[in-house]
């Protein structure tokens, strides 16, 4: 037994030496061998009053192997000694260290005694164990500390409040800051990301902005940006640069910077790949946009309602404010904000706007706007705006509340929440007005808005001509009349796979601000998880969509006045 047990230490417990132990130290034959026998004897110690003579040799070699201990112990309170020794004693292949059977409980008292006198007269001895021991426990005091740091950091995300680290090179310690604490901007930008109800939001509790900065929002926003860019024929709307392309552009709340690579890509088709792009927003989820060669982008991570804005007046020939509404309150922000687009923006340059109502309401039977042939530009956006399924929206277009429920409920719930939070539901009726505040140093104002169906239309797909009559829920089609062979439409595949992008762009949108939508409804989370669950078999199976539901999106945009001559 004892033969295994040597070669089974030799093979896995004990690393090979680097260099050989002292001449003067004495080994033992099986080191090893002595450690198992006395741990073997160390249940009947109290039993057996004498030794026997085998047990003798053991307590023999148990003395040798005392004093190669002490050697090992010497050689590491040095720093001189391999980390074999170190492993060897407690035993790798063990998931715990092997206790130290020269303290075990089957010693005597006397000797016992004698051990600890032995002990500490070894570390007045050795000043330099006893520094290393307190280096031990200094450095085990300042792992506790960080232990409890991470930790302490670790509650605080959890609750979604913010806290900052302090440390030197003597000590570290932590400063808790509860939410009621005014938290540093510094703090925010290093970490600008907590997670709340499953999902990541920003950190920073008093801004307005209510979606979350996760993958499922990311994609969300670029299907949208992708749905416009196709829309409205490209990634600017405004007729200045058909023939000259912008030379530095800004865009602001950039998010990855999806709108810049796109904008990027139209006009290096075109030969113009030099232009400058610079993103803005207040977390940084597209700072390593230059990883792309043949762009030009800089990132500047900056909060709007910090003015003035960190560029240099006359600096962007366009600047473009995509998707903002649920960022700047209906309060003094959004006219500060237009100062300051004005202060940077360069005489000539332009000022281009695109959002889209949150709100969502029913487009009534209709036939488009016929062409003009007086106009060509005009007529060839309205040409594009047939072939892509989608209704120019003016002072004329008939719209009503939806006929969907689900619709209705979200109508009301998504009001509620924002108005809470002085965001408005339907930026749409606001951007124009206030750039016409702005006739004084802005010119050629102008809008383009469009209804996308949320999918097949009845009305569409049975023609117009049914008379149009009121109903207890908005306008609806009568039986009235005969319906024209040429109104009847049936959707290429082109146009249903954009309506039902719109379609997937809102049910994104709902199920980003299910917190604040679950909170105004009153529901608990089972019975919002019965209604979301019903809603999305309606919207995506159920043909809930075919009264004409519809997102409303738009883009306004003006110049600036150069000055006279």
């Amino acid at each position: 037994m004892s033969e295994a047990a040597f070669f089974y230490n030799l093979t896995t417990q004990r690393p090979p030496r680097p260099k050989p132990p002292a001449a003067q130290t004495k080994l033992s034959a099986d080191p090893p061998t002595q450690e198992l026998g006395t741990a073997f004897k160390k249940t009947h110690a109290t039993q057996k009053h004498s030794l026997s003579s085998k047990q003798k040799t053991r307590q023999h070699s148990s003395s040798v192997s005392t004093s190669t201990d002490s050697h090992s112990t010497s050689s590491t309170s040095t720093g001189t000694a391999p980390q074999g020794l170190e492993e060897s004693r407690h035993g790798p292949m063990l998931s715990t260290p092997l206790p130290d059977y020269k303290h075990a409980a089957n010693q005597t008292a006397k000797a016992r005694a004698a051990a600890q006198a032995a002990q500490a007269a070894s570390r007045k001895s050795s000043p330099s164990s006893a520094i290393s021991a307190a280096d031990r426990k200094h450095a085990l005091q300042v792992a506790a500390e960080q232990r409890a740091a991470a930790a302490a950091a670790t509650r605080r995300d959890a609750l979604g409040r913010s806290g900052s680290i302090s440390s030197n090179t003597a000590s570290s310690g932590v400063t808790a800051l509860t939410s009621s604490e005014p938290t540093s901007s510094d703090d925010l930008s290093a970490r600008p990301f907590t997670r709340r109800n499953g999902r990541r939001y920003l950190r920073d509790m008093s801004l307005s902005y209510p979606l979350p900065c996760d993958l499922a929002e990311i994609h969300r926003q670029t299907l949208r940006t992708m749905l416009l860019c196709q829309v409205f024929n490209g990634p600017v709307c405004s007729p200045s640069f058909v023939k000259k392309p912008p030379s530095r552009v800004l865009e602001v709340g950039c998010g990855t910077g999806f709108w810049s690579v796109m904008c990027h890509r139209h006009f290096a088709q075109r030969g113009f790949p030099s232009i400058q792009f610079t993103g803005m927003d207040i977390a940084p989820l597209a700072p390593r946009m230059d990883s792309d060669d043949d762009m030009k982008w800089t990132f500047v991570q900056h909060d709007l309602r910090r003015v003035p804005l960190p560029f240099r007046a006359d600096e962007f020939n366009l600047v473009m404010i995509k998707d903002m509404s649920m960022v700047t309150p209906t309060t003094g922000m959004q006219q500060e904000l237009m100062d300051e687009y004005i202060r940077i923006l360069k005489p000539g340059g332009t000022l281009e706007i695109w959002d889209g109502d949150h709100s969502l309401r029913m487009l009534l039977p209709h036939a488009p706007p016929t062409l003009k042939d007086d106009d060509e530009s005009e007529c060839g956006e309205q040409a594009l705006t047939n072939a892509m399924g989608t209704y120019t929206l003016t002072s004329s277009t008939p719209l009503a509340a939806p006929q969907n429920q689900y619709l209705n409920d979200y109508n009301a719930w998504v009001s509620k929440a924002l108005e809470l939070r002085q965001l408005t539901p339907m930026p749409c009726t606001t951007i124009r007005p206030m750039l016409l505040q702005e006739a004084e140093v802005l010119v050629e104002i102008d809008c383009r808005r469009l209804a996308i169906p949320l999918g097949e239309v009845r009305w569409e797909r049975e023609g117009v001509g049914g008379a149009v009559t009121q109903g207890s829920n908005g306008y609806v089609i009568s039986s009235k009349g005969k319906a024209k062979e040429l109104d009847r439409r049936a959707l290429t595949a082109g146009q249903a796979a954009l309506r039902r992008t719109a379609l997937m762009t809102v049910i994104g949108m709902i199920e980003s601000l299910e917190p604040l939508l679950r909170e105004a409804s009153g529901k608990g989370q089972d019975e919002w998880d019965r209604w979301q669950g019903s809603m999305m078999a309606d919207l995506l199976k159920g043909g809930g969509t075919s009264w004409g539901e519809c997102l409303e999106v738009g883009a306004w945009w003006a110049r600036k006045k150069k000055p006279p001559p």
